[in-house]
C-alpha cells in the first residue's frame, strides 16, 4: 500500500515544482499562482467528505481505483493545459484523486490490521505521503529539464496505472457489509460531538496549512534566495531541496508519533507545533543574512519540525474513533485539515503578492503568515481537549 501511495502521486508537484517556469510562461501573479497552489487541495477538500464517508458502506478497493484512475486522466489533461483555467482544473481533478486514495487506502489499511501493528503501519503510511511527495519533486524537476514540462507530466501519469494495478492484485472485492441508510451514513453529528476527535482535526488544519504552504513555496523560495547569494557549491537545485524537505515527513512522522507514544500525544503535538511556528517567523527574513548552506539546512529542519506531529495526530485520531464511524470520521478530520491546506498556498501568495515578491520583507512576512496559522493548533487542543481531572483522594 506504501508504495502504491508513493507511485500513485508521480504528479503531484507537476505545479509546485514548476512555478517559476509557469509563472514566466503563462504571466501568473503571486495571487493567481496561490490559487493554482490551492486548487489541489480545495479538489480534495471537496470529494473527501462523500469518498471517505462511501467506506463505511462500499468496499474502499473500489472508491480508492475508481480515485486513482481520475489522477491518472488529470495528469494527463495537465500536461495538456495552456494557462490559468486549465492548470486549476486540473489540479481540482488531482486533488480529488488524492482524496479517494489517501484516506480510504488508510481505511484499506486500517481494516486488515490490528494493534499495536495498526498504528505503526498508520504512521509509515502517512509518512509515506512525505516519501511520494520528494520523488514527484525530483522526477518532475528531472524529467522537465530533460523532456520539458508536457512530457513529464505525460510520464507521471503512468504512476496512477501502476498503482492501480498493485491494488487490485494485493486486495480482493469484498461485499458490502453495511446497511446504513445514506442518511445516516452523512449524519456526521456523532463525529462532530467528539470533542478530542475535533481539536486534533482543527490542530491537522493548522498544520496542514503551515506545511501545504511551505511546499507549496520552497523551489520559488530558494529561486529568489538564491539571486541574493554570491555563487555556491551549496546552491543545491531547488527541487532537490524540496524533495529532502518534503522527505522529512517520513522519518518526523515515524519518530514523532514514538515520542506522542513516550510522551503523551497532546504534549508532544503542541510543543511541535510552537517550534515550527517560532522558526517561521524569521525563516523568509533569513534569506538576507545566512549564508547559503546554512539557509538549506534551515529549510529542511523546519520542514522537520512542521512534519512532526503528523503522525501523532492521524494515528491518535484513527485510535479514538468510533469503529462504526471510522470512515466518518477520517472523512471529518480530512475536510477541516485539507481546508487549512487549502488556505496556506493562497494566503501565502496574498501576503507576498501584496509587500513584494522581489524583496526579503515580502518572503519574510509570507512565512511569518504561516507560523501564525499554526498556533491555532495547540491553541485549540488547549480549550477542546483538556485532559480529564484526576479525582482527589
Amino acid at each position: 500500500m506504501c508504495v502504491a501511495e508513493v507511485i500513485g502521486m508521480a504528479a503531484y508537484s507537476g505545479f509546485i515544482a514548476q512555478i517559476p517556469l509557469f509563472a514566466r510562461e503563462w504571466g501568473l501573479s503571486t495571487i493567481a499562482i496561490g490559487w493554482v497552489s490551492s486548487a489541489f487541495y480545495i479538489g480534495y477538500m471537496v470529494a473527501v467528505p462523500v469518498l471517505v464517508t462511501l467506506t463505511d458502506r462500499i468496499d474502499p478497493r473500489r472508491i480508492y481505483l475508481w480515485s486513482m484512475a481520475l489522477s491518472a486522466l488529470a495528469t494527463l489533461g495537465f500536461s495538456l493545459a495552456s494557462g490559468f483555467w486549465s492548470a486549476f482544473a486540473c489540479q481540482v481533478f488531482l486533488g480529488a484523486g488524492l482524496a479517494g486514495t489517501y484516506m480510504p487506502g488508510l481505511r484499506l489499511l486500517t481494516d486488515y490490521l490490528a494493534e499495536p501493528t495498526r498504528s505503526r503501519a498508520v504512521t509509515l503510511y502517512t509518512g509515506s505521503y512525505a516519501l511520494g511527495t520528494a520523488i514527484s519533486f525530483v522526477l518532475i524537476g528531472q524529467l522537465s529539464h530533460a523532456l520539458g514540462w508536457r512530457w513529464a507530466l505525460g510520464l507521471a501519469a503512468l504512476g496512477p496505472v501502476i498503482a492501480f494495478f498493485i491494488v487490485v492484485t494485493l486486495f480482493r472485492a469484498r461485499a458490502n457489509s453495511s446497511t446504513t441508510s445514506l442518511a445516516t451514513l452523512f449524519d456526521f453529528r456523532p463525529v462532530l460531538r467528539n470533542r478530542a476527535v475535533m481539536a486534533r482535526a482543527i490542530a491537522y488544519a493548522a498544520h496542514s496549512y503551515e506545511l501545504f504552504g511551505l511546499w507549496s513555496w520552497t523551489v520559488a523560495f530558494l529561486v529568489f534566495a538564491y539571486t541574493l547569494q554570491p555563487a555556491s557549491p551549496f546552491q543545491i537545485n531547488p527541487t532537490f531541496v524540496a524533495a529532502a524537505l518534503t522527505l522529512m515527513l517520513l522519518p518526523a512522522s515515524f519518530i514523532g508519533n514514538e515520542c506522542a507514544v513516550r510522551f503523551g500525544a497532546r504534549r508532544w503535538i503542541i510543543s511541535v507545533m510552537l517550534i515550527s511556528a517560532c522558526i517561521a517567523a524569521f525563516f523568509g527574513f533569513s534569506a538576507a543574512v545566512l549564508p547559503t548552506v546554512a539557509l538549506v539546512a534551515l529549510c529542511v529542519i523546519y520542514g522537520f519540525a512542521t512534519a512532526a506531529e503528523s503522525g501523532a495526530l492521524t494515528s491518535s485520531v484513527v485510535a479514538t474513533a468510533d469503529p462504526q464511524y471510522r470512515g466518518m470520521t477520517m472523512a471529518v478530520y480530512s475536510i477541516i485539515g485539507f481546508a487549512g491546506g487549502s488556505l496556506g498556498p493562497l494566503v501565502f501568495g496574498i501576503v507576498l503578492g501584496t509587500n513584494g515578491a522581489q524583496t526579503v520583507f515580502g518572503w519574510g512576512l509570507a512565512f511569518l503568515a504561516m507560523g501564525l496559522g499554526a498556533l491555532i493548533g495547540p491553541i485549540a487542543l488547549v480549550l477542546f481537549d483538556r485532559p480529564a481531572k484526576r479525582s482527589k483522594r
